[in-house]
């Protein structure tokens, strides 16, 4: 039996997160993030911690107004109400029901950390996403081991895929290429990236080759 699969997600500048701002504008991390709504209002209250700014956020001149909830000499706690119904990242992820874990904000970008039972489910999540936020990108995959002597994490670095290796995984996983039954051909895929079946095959062997021996380990022959 499987432990779940690990995702962490990067969203750059999204437009409905004002602790993203706050970490842009002052320089510092936000963490810690927490939220609560209030049905009978239809607002949710939203506290989070901001880390080692260059300057107080209320030095700055925010779209949403903060309340100074705690400070000392390393960190400040902010509080601001927004609508329930605004829509954001973390909100669209909860909303397919899978709990935030965790939340950081940096520079202006989120990192946004949550939970699935199996791969196959992240799909969803990511087009989603993907297709609200043009900033959206995958930091990390990481499949927990079975239990017992061998139960380990596996993390699957992106970066060891070319920008076009990563294109030819993302295109074939949106249009059901690795569903069954598949959704798509290896040639609608090849259409959809406007290069032939064979150079699709190739890129996709490629990856296949650079990803798969972190999943399965590496067994040498002989």
């Amino acid at each position: 039996m499987t432990g779940g699969v690990r995702v962490e997600v990067r969203i750059t500048a999204p437009e409905t997160c004002p602790v993203a701002d706050v970490s842009a504008a002052t320089g510092g991390t936000g963490r810690s993030v927490t939220w609560s709504d209030d049905p009978e209002t239809g607002q949710t209250v939203e506290e989070f911690v901001l880390e080692a700014p260059d300057e107080s956020a209320d030095e700055r001149d925010l779209e949403v107004p903060l309340e100074t909830v705690f400070a000392d000499a390393s960190s400040e706690i902010y509080r601001f109400d927004r609508d329930c119904e605004q829509g954001c990242p973390c909100v669209s992820i909860e909303r397919y029901g899978y709990p935030i874990a965790n939340v950081e904000a940096s520079e202006g970008s989120l990192v946004i950390t949550f939970h699935v039972s199996e791969l196959d489910e992240i799909r969803t999540v990511l087009s989603e996403l993907r297709s609200r936020y043009a900033g959206m990108s995958v930091e990390r995959i990481v499949r927990s081991g079975t239990k017992g002597a061998d139960s380990r994490p596996v993390h699957i670095d992106r970066n060891t895929l070319t920008d076009r290796q990563t294109e030819v995984l993302r295109t074939a996983l949106e249009m059901g290429y690795f569903e069954r039954p598949r959704e798509a051909t290896a040639g609608d895929v090849a259409d959809a990236l406007d290069i032939n079946r064979a150079t699709f095959a190739e890129h996709l062997a490629s990856a296949q080759r650079k990803l798969l021996p972190t999943i399965v380990g590496d067994s040498p022959l002989g």
